[in-house]
């Protein structure tokens, strides 16, 4: 009989079961073997989608930590919804290069709710790595998703607002945005204007405001990781 998983959770006490996914052989051994040695019980290793998704449908994983960029085929933000479609209270850390998710390959899946997102420039340390996969099984829970939903209520944005950030965030263009709403490409660059002001997000030219929006559109919905660069 296959215990839930918030009692498998408990079994196994402090020590996280997490499947790591990194197509470079090299890091990959390297980043399994600290994680180890810090308290992580890596079940798996794997250099591809396919593997790692054998691993994640046979249940009893706290996380997945992968690559962003994993080269031809499904990336790391598709296999992390292949992992929450198996386990929806998997938590999900994204090790990258790529200071934005869209410089991969342009227009991506949304990143799932209460995703880390690290930048490798920013692992000085493993630890950085541990502490994002505990805060990444934290905010795959149910409530910490409610708590991400009240967040964007308490900035005071409407449905229209986060939906339309949503957007910016996966890369669409004011014209695609406005297609979809079917409105005018002007009332679609109002709306950003307005949720630019909201949220206290200025256009003084050393800013590239929509980075900003999806920058705080991750933050919102808990997918933070380290700084990254304006």
């Amino acid at each position: 009989m296959r215990l839930p998983i918030a009692a498998r959770r408990r079994s196994i006490g402090t020590m996280p079961t997490v499947v790591l996914v990194e197509d470079n052989a090299l890091l990959r051994s390297s980043l399994g073997i600290a994680l180890g040695h810090h308290g992580v019980h890596v079940v798996a290793s794997c250099a591809d989608v396919s593997q790692a998704v054998e691993h994640l449908s046979g249940g009893g994983v706290d996380a997945l930590v992968t690559d962003l960029d994993l080269g031809r085929g499904p990336n790391g933000i598709a296999l992390a919804h292949a992992a929450r479609t198996a386990n929806p209270e998997v938590g999900v850390v994204l090790l990258t290069a790529y200071s934005d998710p869209r410089l991969v390959a342009g227009k991506l899946l949304q990143i799932p709710p209460g995703t880390e997102y690290v930048l490798k420039s920013d692992v000085d340390d493993v630890m950085v790595v541990r502490r994002a996969i505990d805060r990444a099984i934290q905010r795959a829970q149910p409530g910490a998703r409610e708590t991400a939903a009240r967040d964007m209520a308490d900035h005071g944005l409407t449905d229209v607002q986060i939906e339309t950030m949503r957007m910016v965030a996966e890369g669409l263009s004011n014209a695609e945005i406005a297609e979809r709403r079917v409105v005018a490409v002007k009332s679609v660059e109002n709306l950003i204007a307005r949720i630019a002001r909201q949220l206290d997000i200025g256009n003084d030219g050393g800013r590239n405001q929509r980075v900003m929006i999806t920058r705080e559109y991750y933050r919102l919905i808990g997918a933070q990781g380290g700084s990254q660069p304006e």
